[in-house]
């Protein structure tokens, strides 16, 4: 007992979260629940045009001095007015629903986009691409039909059992009497079959997650999953979820099959002893024929909400698991914040310093341990190690996309997570290794580092990135669509195209991660040339792998396993330190 009063008032909670959305639609929703009310009144007025006509006109004598024919054609025309009225109430409602349903999938859509997206690289590091998505584009209008369609649609059955009881009673409260009787088995059942709804659909929903983020990662990997010949192994890799997937809908359709079952035995129960109480009524002389078959048209009426009740039931439960799934997301502290005191990063920083920093991803080893480095404007600066010592972690945490486990990173003496996120950010221009484009315009893709950047700039971007000549060759140029993730484009194109946004963004720290990859001996030299005028402005860093342009750089830190060895010019590095002499060895081999 205590465990399904904790389950209602946890789905109680998650509809109130989530109920909040309705309130800018307070207007619209008054009116729908207006026009339920008006479809509820004529449900329960359209029995009684036969009962006029059964009784006065086929089983008695017409009153008023009408004919027969008359009373019939009166009585079939009403019965005809009011099913068309019905009909033109519930269009309207559905319109309105529907746009209401809309507004609110966008507003939830945007939010939960929104949140994700500020939320830290470790929190996507925990889930699955192809989950995250299923919540965005398939729990969401599950959430919408709980708070909108699904809700209106129950309250229109109670208001319909309702007012259905209350004209059965009128009629004859002896026979309703019997027809009540069934409803505590209904509740049971609801009760029953619900709280294992809401749990099953929770599993589907995550087995459907676990599927789209197979399909996710295998059609980002085409090409190598052919150059391995591996496509019949993921095949059957994903035949194996999707047949868990299948599994879990159909334990979900198993209940609610049984749900609905059980609803309809107790009502197909209650419907005969109805007929055999009002029957015998009849017999007695205490209904009329008229009255027995008004009654039997509200016991017909009772059992349709009572259906739709039950496949509701099944929304709502399956609405609630999406709910809570998407709660989880929403309610996921953001790890990287601003400060309390938002200060505003200067200008033209001069320094930018870790002191003591020690960084681990979770479930892994530390990356930094005890990182102590500075990086000065006026000076072009290189991260230098082997893989996995932890050089994109520098560039992450200057970026803030992460703050240390401990220690401290300082911008001109301030401690980054003293600042404002936002404007930190904008003084941060970041080219990670990744090259990450998106399914745009090549200028839109640009765009994204600077969004109101004219064509001259953007053209001097990608001149200083060395990109200019293959993007000349384009059929459109700048307005060339870009297909998803910049497929299409060569991995050397696609990074060159990632340097010149990151150059185009005004920042005044500027971390490259190896700029030089994939560029002919000319395009080096210019972007080399355009590193060391950034320089001489502002705080450039650059992961470095190309060996041959060591020397070009005022000062290197040399990483080994999240350790600074030493730091200086190269030259000086390869007279002191045997660790780096041996690190350009085994590159260069």
């Amino acid at each position: 007992m205590r465990a399904a009063w904790q389950q209602l008032r946890l789905s109680l909670a998650t509809y109130l979260r989530f109920a909040s959305l309705l309130r800018e639609h307070r207007a619209s929703m008054a009116l729908v629940f207006a026009l339920v009310v008006a479809a509820v009144a004529l449900e329960l007025v359209k029995p009684w045009p036969l009962q006029w006509i059964v009784d006065e006109a086929l089983a008695g004598d017409p009153a008023g001095g009408l004919a027969r024919g008359e009373v019939i054609l009166r009585g079939a025309l009403l019965a005809g007015a009011l099913v068309l009225l019905d009909v033109a109430l519930d269009y309207w409602a559905a319109i309105r629903t529907a746009e209401v349903g809309q507004s609110v999938v966008r507003s939830l859509r945007g939010e939960l986009q929104a949140h994700l997206l500020r939320l830290s690289p470790r929190f996507h590091a925990r889930h699955k691409t192809g989950d995250l998505l299923v919540r965005v584009m398939g729990d969401v209008p599950l959430v919408r039909t709980v708070l909108v369609d699904s809700s209106l649609a129950m309250a229109s059955r109670v208001l319909l059992v309702l007012g259905t009881v209350a004209a059965m009673a009128w009629v004859d409260w002896r026979t309703t009497l019997v027809v009540l009787a069934v409803v505590p088995l209904v509740l049971v059942a609801l009760r029953f079959f619900s709280r294992r709804l809401t749990i099953q659909s929770r599993k589907q929903r995550e087995k459907e997650g676990e599927l789209a983020d197979t399909v996710h990662e295998a059609l980002s990997a085409t090409p190598t999953l052919q150059s391995l010949g591996s496509e019949e192994q993921v095949g059957r890799l994903f035949q194996r979820q999707n047949r868990r997937s299948a599994r879990a809908e159909l334990k979900s359709a198993r209940l609610s099959a049984r749900m609905g079952g059980s609803m309809e035995l107790c009502f197909g129960f209650a419907a005969a002893a109805a007929l055999w109480m009002g029957s015998t009524r009849v017999a007695e002389g205490a209904l009329s024929t008229g009255d027995l078959l008004v009654f039997v048209a509200y016991v017909r009426s009772l059992l349709k909400p009572m259906r739709a009740t039950s496949k509701h039931s099944e929304r709502w439960s399956k609405g609630l698991a999406c709910a809570e799934r998407l709660a989880d997301i929403l309610d996921e502290p953001l790890a990287v914040q601003s400060g309390a005191e938002r200060l505003a990063p200067a200008r033209q920083p001069v320094e930018l310093r870790f002191e003591g920093v020690r960084f681990a991803y979770e479930g892994k080893v530390d990356a930094l341990r005890g990182f102590d480095a500075s990086f000065r404007r006026g000076q072009l600066s290189g991260l230098f190690g082997r893989s996995g010592s932890g050089k994109s972690t520098v560039a992450a945490l200057a970026a803030r996309l992460f703050d240390p486990d401990e220690g401290v990173v300082q911008l001109d003496g301030v401690d980054l997570r003293r600042h404002e996120l936002s404007a930190l950010r904008a003084s941060v221009s970041l080219a990670l290794q990744e090259s990450v484009l998106f399914g745009l315009s090549l200028r839109e893709n640009l765009q994204l580092g600077k969004p109101d950047a004219s064509d001259e700039e953007l053209l001097g971007a990608l001149r200083a990135a060395g990109a200019a000549e293959f993007v000349a060759r384009l059929p459109a140029g700048l307005d060339t669509e870009l297909g998803s993730s910049g497929t299409g484009l060569s991995g050397g194109e696609r990074r060159r195209l990632c340097l010149a946004r990151a150059l185009l963004r005004p920042a005044p720290v500027l971390v490259v991660d190896e700029p030089f990859a994939g560029l002919d001996a000319v395009a080096v030299e210019v972007v080399m040339a355009t590193l060391r005028e950034r320089g001489r402005e502002g705080i450039v860093v650059v992961i470095a792998h190309d060996l041959d342009r060591l020397e070009r750089f005022d000062q290197i830190i040399f990483l080994e396993e999240g350790v600074v060895r030493d730091s200086g010019r190269h030259h000086e590095l390869q007279a002191r330190c045997g660790a780096y002499r041996e690190s350009i060895r085994a590159l260069a081999s």
